[in-house]
């Protein structure tokens, strides 16, 4: 066998010469390659493909009596399950729940990418007293993720956003919704069709686009929240964001470094997270002449967002300026297109129960009545919570629809033993079953029944209850917004969003299915649960009674 000229000079460049590449050319086992027809290359290729993933899985962290759950028998190769497991995760992850979980053990997801350790709710309560050194969400995020190999080293920087939401929690989001509810006029001038009779709209759409505004608003302020590049960057980064990350974890970890640079969406954010720092960098350069203005004691009109708050309110302002683009990304993918799907699914459901329009709508206009409109005499983190009906409503609608099948989600960066004497060890991938609610009549009684006054009825049977049950309000009822310390700290801000947009549509807009049309189905890919993204609703504008 001879190597080509551009080949050897290549080689040569790094001291590799023909002297060196003669013996191995000639070997037998290059001889037995080259004898290979394409399909017995493919079938080579694929074993030794699955040979190795099979040695790897070997070498994965294991948590001692939690068993593998979902081999068909024991003669089931492990490739086999994994392919199983992409296909169909949910059921794999119900069944699991079912055989292990409603028992108090532990069982295994084995994955292509990494395993998950399930564990059952009762040791979800130790999530409360379980220090952020020893077991981390921002890790569990970057590993459920698919790592730095899909753009992934935003949930590395998530700390600092979530502080920034966190410290705020009681002043700074208040002025947050505010800007968002101006931001939500605007945004339904520009977003909503006229639908003066019934009109088929993408609604999924809208609602995202109404909410890239409104967060974008939060985030870098009015100027650039309204510039084609946000709403472009808003709109698609995510969904580049998912794909890339979705495709890693069907893959072999050992795999991600080879096939990273190949993936068209993994191109993308590289471009993407360019064009979020074209955004940023004009906003760090006016917020920065604002500050010496007010030195100089000069009154400036500038906007409270969450990007001035880091760059003020964080001492490594180098790091800060470094990854902001990352910064606000971390915070747009939860904030808008999580909401966006509840919002979705709450819609869904309203067309399911139409009867339940008219109240929700009688509720907003009583509120309205009494208090005045939202925002106007009340501030906007007081005037939502008065809508107790969609509040419930909404609980019922996300426990029916959940987001994420496992969650909440932790990763062990030290070794610890819960307190019945489980030992979980450094480097193990924790998860919680989310979905039980939707199937434990101890948790909910007639579990498989909509019933939208669930958690009204609970809040009005006592005076201690009253506090309780409230959508975005973690607890082992509803885990969509994470448990104990690490829960998100967005979630108020998520439900107010979400509350809002929901009451200038329905005192705006009627809802319904075209004729053909049921509830579209929930879509499962992986541990991740979204409303069929072709599904659209017949709208139109609200007519007098």
């Amino acid at each position: 066998m001879e190597v080509n000229n551009a080949s050897t000079s290549v080689l040569a460049h790094v001291g590799i010469t023909d002297n060196h590449l003669e013996p191995l050319l000639k070997s037998p086992i290059a001889e037995f390659i080259s004898s290979l027809s394409l399909f017995q290359g493919a079938v080579l290729f694929l074993c030794l493909f699955w040979g190795y993933s099979s040695l790897q899985v070997h070498r994965r962290v294991k948590v001692p009596g939690a068993p593998v759950h979902g081999y068909w028998s024991w003669f089931e190769p492990t490739w086999l399950l994994q392919l199983r497991y992409a296909k169909d995760a949910h059921k794999i992850i119900a069944s699991g729940y079912e055989k292990y979980n409603t028992k108090g053990l532990p069982f295994v997801l084995r994955r292509q990418d990494l395993d998950v350790t399930v564990l059952p709710t009762k040791y979800i309560q130790e999530l409360r007293t379980i220090p952020n050194a020893q077991l981390s969400r921002g890790k569990a995020n970057f590993m459920e993720w698919g790592d730095q190999w899909a753009m992934n080293t935003m949930w590395s920087h998530s700390e600092m956003p979530i502080k920034a939401i966190s410290e705020n929690r009681n002043g700074q989001q208040g002025k947050y919704m505010e800007a968002m509810r101006k931001e939500l006029d605007y945004a339904m001038e520009v977003e909503m069709p006229k639908a003066d009779d019934w009109t088929e709209v993408d609604i999924q759409k809208i609602i995202q686009m109404l909410l890239v505004r409104m967060v974008g608003k939060m985030i870098v302020g009015k100027e650039a929240c309204r510039s084609p590049e946000w709403i472009d960057l808003a709109q698609h980064f995510t969904e580049d964001f998912v794909a890339a990350s979705i495709i890693m974890r069907l893959l072999p970890k050992w795999m991600h470094p080879l096939v990273t640079n190949v993936i068209p969406q993994r191109w993308r954010l590289r471009k993407r997270l360019s064009g979020a720092a074209k955004i940023t960098g004009p906003c760090v350069t006016r917020h920065e002449e604002a500050k010496k203005q007010k030195a100089k004691g000069v009154e400036v009109d500038e906007e409270d967002n969450m990007l001035a708050w880091m760059l003020d309110n964080v001492p490594d302002k180098k790091y800060v300026l470094k990854n902001l683009p990352t910064l606000i990304l971390v915070i747009l993918v939860p904030a808008a297109h999580t909401t966006a799907m509840a919002i979705s699914n709450l819609l869904f459901d309203l067309c399911e129960h139409p009867e339940w329009d008219e109240k929700l709508t009688k509720e907003i206009v009583d509120v309205n009545n009494e208090f005045g409109p939202i925002g106007e005499r009340l501030p906007v983190k007081d005037w939502v919570p008065k809508l107790e009906l969609l509040d419930s409503f909404f609980n019922e609608s996300q426990r029916l629809s959940q987001p994420l099948s496992i969650t909440p989600n932790r990763y062990a960066l030290q070794s610890f033993t819960f307190k019945d004497g489980l030992y979980i060890p450094k480097g193990a991938l924790l998860g919680w079953v989310s979905i039980h609610n939707q199937v434990n009549p101890d948790i909910a009684p007639n579990p498989f029944q909509f019933d939208p006054m669930r958690s009204y009825r609970k809040r009005q049977a006592s005076a201690e209850e009253a506090t309780k049950h409230l959508a975005g309000q973690p607890s082992l009822e509803n885990l969509s917004f994470g448990f104990g310390s690490q829960a998100c700290p967005g979630r108020n801000i998520a439900v107010s969003m979400l509350k809002m947009v929901v009451t200038r549509l329905l005192l705006d807009y009627e809802f319904k299915f075209n004729e053909q049309q049921a509830k579209p189905s929930l879509i499962h890919i992986l541990e991740f649960i979204i409303p069929d993204p072709n599904a659209k609703l017949m709208m139109r504008k609200r007519r007098a009674a």
